[in-house]
Formats: C-alpha cells, sequence, structure tokens
C-alpha cells in the first residue's frame, strides 16, 4: 500500500520504526518511484583531451537538453551530486560520449538544467544511448525529472545489457512534476549499490505535441468520469483502493480502503480538483459494493470501522481490507496503519459488527517469545492482511511488508526483504494457530493475496520501487509478482513464478503510477483480478488541464485472468473495457437505484430505510441517489425486458416541484420509453410510477433526470431509493406455487421437511434466515419437490424464516420457530401429527417475517413458544403465489 523514501543516502539508515511507518506511507510514488532527500554538494568537472574519430551525427532539431553528441564538449552537463564528468573516445555515435566516473553515491551521473522548458500537458519524447562495463550482466538506468529540492521525482527505467551500447525511449505528456523540474539527471537505483562506471551518448528530449486546448471542464460533477460502454473503473462516483473479494450467497462484495474519505479531508482547488497527496492518516472506513453480472455494481455504502463510532473503535485507521464468509459469518480483515491487523465480524456483508477481541490480532496476540527472538525485525510492517480457508477449512492470515527491514548486519532487501509472514488459524477464525512463518517473495513490498485453483497455491503481492528485475527470479519495479506452491505455508523463494500484472502506469498512462494492490478470485466458473489504478483522478485532472495530477486517490478496477498449460498466469492486461457481463439484469422486481455501470453527477447518501433487494443485510447498507442534478444519470447494462414492460415505479425523495426522470434505451441520448414525473411533497419519500412503450429485449437502461424550467443548473432534484418495473402481463396459463413445512417448531440440530409444488425452476436453493443460510438443494421434478433439511445446531432459538430460492430470488417464505438443541420438537416432530408452516414471496408476517438485528427486536424476542402457539392456531393454511407458466424462475418475485 505504501511508499518509501528513495533518495535517502545510499550510506544513511533506511529503517522505519513501526510507530513512525504513518509519516513514511504519506509519500507518493510515481510509475518507479518518488524521491525525497538531500544530496552531496556538485564534484569537480574534468574534459579529458582527444581528437574527433568520426563524423557527428546532425543536431536533434528542438533539442531541449545542452549538445548531447558531445560534439564540442561537456558545455551545460554538471555532476551535482557527485561523480567525474569526462569525454570518452568509446562513443555510440560521432567521436565522444560522456564518461562518468568516481561514482559516490546512485545519484552520481550527469545533470542537464530543464528549468521552465517543460510544459504542462505537451508531450514528449526523451531519447538516449548507455553503456557500462563492470557489474552485473544487466542493470537497471534510470532518467530522472526532480524539483531542485529533489522533493516529488518522476523516473523512466530502462535495463541495459554489459559491455554494449543500449539504446532508451520514452515517450510521456507532461505532468506538474515534469513542469516544476529543475533537472534531468541519469542515476543507477537507489538501493541497489550500482556505482559503477557508465557512459551516455545521444541524448535529446523533444517536444512532438503542443499541450491540448483549454479545458472543457470547470466542474468535477460535469466529468465523465468513467464513459459509456467502459467497465473499469468499476463505479465513476468515488475512489476506492486494495480491493478484496468476498462470495456470499452467490453473490460478490468488494471491499476497498475509502480513498474517498481522505480526499474530502484533504486541500482541494476552486474546482475541487485536489492540491494535496492522499497521506491515508484519516482514512477510517472501507467501502463495499456488490454485483451478480460483473458490471452492474450497487454501492452499500461504508463500513465504519475505526475511532469514535467504528466497529473497532481503538483503532487508529483501516486499511487495505480482506474478507471471508465462514457459517453465515463475514470476517472482515483490516490493518491500523502499518502497525497491525485486527478483525470485525459480521452477521452479513453490511454487518451489524462485531470486534471480537477488542483489540490487534498482530501484532497483540502473537507470542512473546516469538517478538523476543527477532520474528517482526525493526521496519517490517505489520499490515496488508490476506485470508485464506482450504479446501479442508484450515483458515490461514498473510500479513506484513517492506521493502528493507532489519538493521545492521541483519538487513534484509530489496532483493530479499523477507518482510511478510503467515499462519494458521484456529476453527473461530482470529486465534492464531502456532507462530507465523516467514515468506520470502523476491523483490517483496506489500499487498499480500492468496487463491487456489486446479490444487495449486498462488501467493501474489506487490514488489518494491528499489528491487532488480531479473526474469525467472526477480520481478519488475512496482508490479504484482507471484509464487505457485503445494503449501499455503510453504513460500520460500524457489516458488518464484513471475511477473503477473505490471506497474498500472504501464496501462493508464499519467498520474497512474504509484503502490499496486490486488485480489485474485473465481466468481462464477471464471478467474479475476481486481487491483485499483487513479483513473478517475486523472480523467479529472486531465479535464481540467492538469494531467497526472492525481495526488494518488484510487478506484477499484477488474480484469479476466487467463492460464498457461502448466498453471502459469499469463501476463494480464489493465484496460478501462473490464470485464464482460456475465448474464442479464432482471429489471422485474424492486432493485436499488444505486445500481450503477455508469453515472454522471449522481452520488449516493446513506438512509435510514431497510434495503427491500437485500433483507439479508439487516437493515444495513442501504443507500440513496443524491446530488441529482439537471442532466445527470444513472444507467444500468444489459436489462432483459423480455418480452415488454408495462409500468416503472420509482421511490423517491422530491427537492423541487417539476423535476422528472426520463428513462431511455442503449444510451443517454436513446429513445425515450417512460417518463416519471418526480412528484409528491417535497423532502417526503413517495412512490411514484409510469406506463413503459418500447421496452423489450435487453438492452441498456439510462435513468436521466430533468429540472423543472428555469432552476438552476446545479439545484438538487430528487433522491431515489429504490426501481421496479412490471412485466407486459401475457395470456398462458397460470400455475400455482404452494409449500410447507412438516412442523412449524423445531430444535436447532433436528430436520424439517420442505414440499412444494407449481415450481417452475428446475432447481431450488433452500435456505434459513434471520441471517441468511444455505441448507439445500432441492431438484424439481414436474414442478415438486419434498426434501428434509437439517436446522443448524448453532443457530439462535427465536423466529426465523425458510426461503425457497431460485436463481437468487426469492420464491416463497415459511415461517419457523426454532429452539434450543434438545428441546422438545413442536407438534409431533417430522414423520408425526404436523402443523403445516407456509408464506409468500416477500413476506414480512410479524410471527415470522423480522430479520434479527443488533440489539433485539420485540417481535424476534418472541418466546420461541408462544410463536408457535400462535402459528399452530392458524392451522395448515397455504399462502399461494400465482405465476404463469411461460415465466422463468428470475421472473418470480
Amino acid at each position: 500500500m505504501r511508499t518509501q523514501n528513495r533518495y535517502a543516502r545510499r550510506s544513511a539508515p533506511r529503517t522505519a520504526a513501526l510507530l513512525g511507518v504513518a509519516a513514511l506511507l504519506a509519500t507518493s510514488v510515481t510509475a518507479v518511484g518518488v524521491s525525497d532527500a538531500a544530496y552531496a554538494a556538485p564534484a569537480n568537472l574534468v574534459v579529458s583531451e582527444g581528437e574527433p574519430a568520426a563524423t557527428e551525427p546532425p543536431a536533434v532539431p528542438g533539442n531541449l537538453l545542452p549538445d548531447g553528441r558531445f560534439a564540442a564538449g561537456t558545455d551545460g552537463w554538471t555532476a551535482e551530486m557527485g561523480g567525474t564528468l569526462a569525454l570518452s573516445d568509446d562513443a555510440a555515435s560521432g567521436a565522444h560520449s560522456l564518461l562518468v566516473t568516481e561514482r559516490n553515491s546512485t545519484q552520481s551521473g550527469p545533470f542537464a538544467d530543464v528549468t521552465g522548458k517543460l510544459e504542462l500537458g505537451a508531450t514528449y519524447r526523451m531519447t538516449g544511448k548507455l553503456k557500462y562495463d563492470e557489474g552485473s550482466a544487466t542493470q537497471q538506468f534510470n532518467f530522472t525529472f526532480c524539483p531542485s529540492n529533489f522533493n516529488g521525482c518522476v523516473d523512466y527505467g530502462h535495463s541495459f545489457a554489459k559491455g554494449e551500447w543500449g539504446t532508451f525511449s520514452k515517450e510521456f505528456t507532461a505532468e506538474e512534476r515534469h513542469a516544476g523540474a529543475a533537472w534531468l539527471f541519469v542515476e543507477t537505483p537507489w538501493g541497489s549499490n550500482a556505482l559503477q562506471d557508465f557512459a551516455v551518448d545521444d541524448m535529446s528530449l523533444v517536444k512532438i505535441a503542443d499541450a491540448p486546448a483549454a479545458p472543457e471542464f470547470t466542474a468535477l460533477e460535469d466529468v465523465q468520469t468513467k464513459p459509456v460502454t467502459d467497465h473499469n473503473p468499476l463505479v465513476g462516483h468515488k475512489f476506492g483502493a486494495d480491493p478484496h473479494h468476498l462470495t456470499y450467497n452467490g453473490r460478490l462484495y468488494i471491499y476497498s480502503t475509502d480513498d474517498t474519505q481522505q480526499y474530502e479531508l484533504n486541500s482541494k482547488d476552486a474546482n475541487g480538483l485536489p492540491t494535496q497527496s492522499n497521506g491515508y492518516g484519516g482514512i477510517t472506513r472501507l467501502n463495499v459494493m456488490s454485483t451478480s453480472d460483473m458490471v452492474n455494481w450497487v454501492d452499500h455504502g461504508t463500513v465504519p470501522i475505526a475511532r469514535e463510532g467504528g466497529a473497532a473503535p481503538w483503532a487508529r485507521n483501516s486499511w487495505a481490507p480482506a474478507a471471508i464468509e465462514k457459517d453465515g459469518k463475514v470476517y472482515l480483515y483490516f490493518c491500523d496503519s502499518g502497525t497491525g491487523t485486527a478483525v470485525v465480524v459480521g452477521g452479513s456483508p453490511l454487518g451489524p459488527w462485531e470486534d471480537p477481541l477488542g483489540k490487534k490480532i498482530i501484532p497483540d496476540t502473537v507470542s512473546n517469545d516469538y517478538i523476543a527472538d527477532g520474528g517482526f525485525p525493526a521496519g517490517m510492517w505489520l499490515f496488508d492482511p490476506e485470508v485464506f480457508i482450504d479446501d479442508d477449512g484450515q483458515g490461514y492470515l498473510y500479513f506484513g511488508g517492506n521493502s528493507t527491514i532489519g538493521t545492521g548486519a541483519d538487513q534484509q532487501g530489496p532483493q530479499n526483504p523477507k518482510s511478510t509472514r503467515v499462519v494458521k488459524l484456529k476453527e473461530d477464525m482470529y486465534t492464531l494457530d502456532g507462530d507465523p512463518v516467514e515468506i520470502d517473495g523476491p523483490g517483496m513490498f506489500e499487498a499480500s493475496s492468496m487463491f487456489k485453483r486446479d490444487g495449486k497455491y498462488y501467493y501474489s503481492y506487490s514488489s518494491n520501487f528499489q528491487v532488480n528485475e531479473e526474469p525467472g527470479k526477480y520481478p519488475s519495479r512496482g508490479g504484482i509478482a507471484y509464487m505457485m506452491t503445494e503449501d499455503p505455508m510453504d513460500l520460500s523463494a524457489s516458488k518464484y513464478a513471475g511477473l503477473a500484472f505490471e506497474n498500472p502506469a504501464t496501462f493508464f498512462g499519467a498520474g497512474n503510477g504509484g503502490n499496486n494492490h490486488s485480489d485474485m478470485f473465481t466468481y462464477k466458473g471464471e478467474t479475476y483480478f481486481t487491483y485499483h489504478a487513479q483513473t478517475r483522478g486523472a480523467a479529472w485532472a486531465a479535464a481540467l488541464g492538469t494531467p497526472g495530477a492525481t495526488q494518488g486517490y484510487r478506484s477499484v478496477h477488474i480484469d479476466k485472468m487467463e492460464f498457461n498449460d502448466d498453471g502459469t498466469i499469463k501476463p494480464i492486461e489493465g484496460t478501462r473495457a473490464g470485464v464482460e457481463q456475465v448474464e442479464d439484469f432482471n429489471p422485474y422486481r424492486t432493485f436499488e437505484a444505486e445500481t450503477l455501470a455508469w453515472q454522471k453527477g449522481v452520488s449516493v447518501t446513506e438512509t435510514d430505510a431497510a434495503s427491500v433487494e437485500f433483507p439479508e443485510h439487516n437493515g444495513g447498507g442501504n443507500m440513496v441517489l443524491s446530488s441529482v442534478d439537471d442532466g445527470d444519470f444513472a444507467g444500468i447494462s444489459g436489462v432483459d425486458f423480455g418480452t415488454g414492460a408495462r409500468t416503472v415505479t420509482a421511490r423517491v425523495k422530491p427537492l423541487v416541484k417539476g423535476g422528472s426522470i426520463q428513462v431511455r434505451l442503449d444510451n443517454v441520448d436513446g429513445d425515450v420509453v417512460a417518463e416519471i414525473a418526480a412528484d409528491g411533497e417535497i423532502g417526503q419519500w413517495t412512490d411514484v410510477q409510469a406506463d413503459v412503450s418500447g421496452a423489450n429485449g435487453v438492452h441498456d437502461l439510462f435513468f436521466v433526470f430533468a429540472g423543472p424550467e428555469g432552476a438552476e443548473a446545479t439545484q438538487d432534484l430528487v433522491e431515489v431509493d429504490n426501481w421496479a418495473f412490471t412485466a407486459v402481463e401475457d395470456q398462458g396459463p397460470v400455475d400455482v406455487l404452494t409449500a410447507q413445512l412438516s412442523r412449524t417448531e423445531v430444535p436447532a440440530g433436528e430436520s424439517v421437511t420442505v414440499t412444494a409444488a407449481g415450481v417452475v425452476a428446475a432447481e431450488v436453493e433452500i435456505g434459513i434466515e434471520s441471517t441468511y443460510r444455505a441448507l439445500a438443494t432441492a431438484e424439481v421434478t414436474d414442478g415438486r419437490f419434498e426434501v428434509a433439511v437439517v436446522i443448524p445446531a448453532d443457530l439462535e432459538p427465536g423466529a426465523h424464516e425458510i426461503v425457497l430460492r431460485a436463481d437468487g430470488v426469492d420464491l416463497i417464505r415459511l415461517p419457523l420457530a426454532v429452539t434450543a438443541a434438545g428441546s422438545d420438537g413442536g407438534a409431533g416432530g417430522d414423520g408425526g401429527d404436523s402443523t403445516s408452516g407456509s408464506g409468500s414471496a416477500g413476506s414480512t408476517d410479524a410471527g415470522g417475517g423480522s430479520l434479527a438485528t443488533t440489539g433485539g427486536d420485540s417481535q424476534v424476542a418472541m418466546s420461541a413458544g408462544l410463536l408457535a402457539a400462535l402459528l399452530m392456531a392458524l392451522g395448515s393454511v397455504l399462502w399461494v403465489a400465482r405465476r404463469r407458466r411461460a415465466h422463468t424462475a428470475a421472473d418470480i418475485e
């Protein structure tokens, strides 16, 4: 997650104490690295004698550097950071090259003054040739731009082969760091200890394109940060970093560090463009969003973790989440800056949350002997957790980071810093089962991730910004490297398998460099790679005429992974197109308005109302569309209207009179198939409806907002909680869906038989809910099934519901009273005289439909015995849900 001081003197200590790591981490890294240090005084310049031995190449037109042919000497080239410059007869072309000798630091090299020569937004080409004759077979050299105080440099690295002239060429768009640079110089990477002599020749820097015209936008909300048809970043209305997946009830959730929180705290210009680097120090929340189709994302808001009001108020920060589900509970791990790793446990992906320890797992529960024996060397960051449960149920926790740890003779890094660890977890997922074990990831920096595929374990991590690349042995800088192993705890350097993903700057250009953090996972039969890039901030900066001024605020992306026959990972490409939609979106239900494939202008705000679409969230995580102005829109991809939609309903809170919502197909300017008048009392929630005409088949869907005539352009018009469509009625025969339970009261650990008829799906999932758990899958024959399911022995006594689901949609709910394990089992038990329990889809009957929440609910708190008596009094009445045989299971609500 973090970066580090690359330009400290080679002989100076580079170890960061854990208590001081936050200040170190606040520094931003460019595509290859960032500099910040003082330098030594200039060395003397010596020019050797010699006659030209060859014809000089022509001067490069428009070259912004001093003569890089060195035809007339070394005028304009200096040794600002030590070393000696002299002409050499060993030249790439012409008579001379420029030789650097007596280098006393990695920054000792030839300097050229570029003060005021680079124009913000213009495009340049930098070229040069370089040769060295001592040291390793290959060596990276950096071509670096720095301001006069050497704080905030940007460098471009290139590997050269020993004993031969190699060519370097780089095109770039000038960011603020280029435009503010005082020097261009050639150096070897900090931390490399590479102080060999080298020579340069044919150096040039030429502008090849002017800066674009004046910016089109003056307000960030007018910038389309995620163009329609693109699927990256996942959302365009907020920042997020360090993404991690969770699969829960067949739905994919992505958690991320809430960079938006830091953006809101930091300084900005008049247009809202950040003027202060991210820094991370104010982040106390984690983002949550989810999808079932990989393209349309529901924004569930944030999970408050650290400080007052958070689930772990003792923590100061919450970064780099990792989440996993076990036995219906969600374990959400986070790091408290670089000082440690902790966990909170939720009844759903949105809570309610509990802090089981009241302190960090790492280092607070690690054995004193392990720590005393140097298990966590000085400078090791105890952050960036990853959690993994193997097929046998064994849990593992991975954590740690930094490119250099230890002191003196025990210092390690940056080739093999050995700065991450893995430890087994006990059944509760937060008690350590033994001491942590060292991981030797070549070029390790941070961002541990683990997943399993075809019996092989893949451990990935981000590489540091000082490692010297060696194909097959060490990764390039700032990328995602990985290891393959047969044992999730056997991660020696020999398990290194290669580089999976380059630094995001490789794919997304100016402003997208810096730290790298990813997660690999499988969902619905495909394997995906989620990571962050600074694409939202880059879109802002480019639109407002300051390209590259992203300041380290990141956005979540997902791209697909592919594998070679031997299981190794094919190089992953970062794209704006993203991944394909894996299933059509079903509009014939109530779904959240904050479901977004694309948007412009709109944001989201938390509401106290529980989500209609996600009752399993226990009342948490419901958001509404907000900051809605004239011309703003929300778009959903790949909506299947089937034979046609009849009506559309919106739950809205009007903020002005006369606003409306146009429902359009295929594009923001596409055909209008409905227009919803956002009527109702100002400031009050109400449901509004409109007829739909011409919506059939599969289309992208856009809700476009319009203000009343005369309204100000920035006037907020309305808030929206959810949408719902109804289908055009067909004339097919009618089926009757019925379901019942063999008994309405059952002790935990015992079974109950579920019988259903009139089912149009081929397969039905049977679960139990106060917090939802899947219990069994029933195969349907001739519309019927009968299945006995066992009630989990650890289920809390009280009111619950048996839920029948097909294709992720609830078909029907049946109230069930669960008593303590070992108690009497109600009216006769299975096989005896039974009392039926039954219900309808979406039921919120007070006798059994309420969801458990933190602190209890008066309905749920009813004794199981009293509840059973009430249910038995209802007799065996069957609630029926009428469905047309022509509809698929996905149409059933």
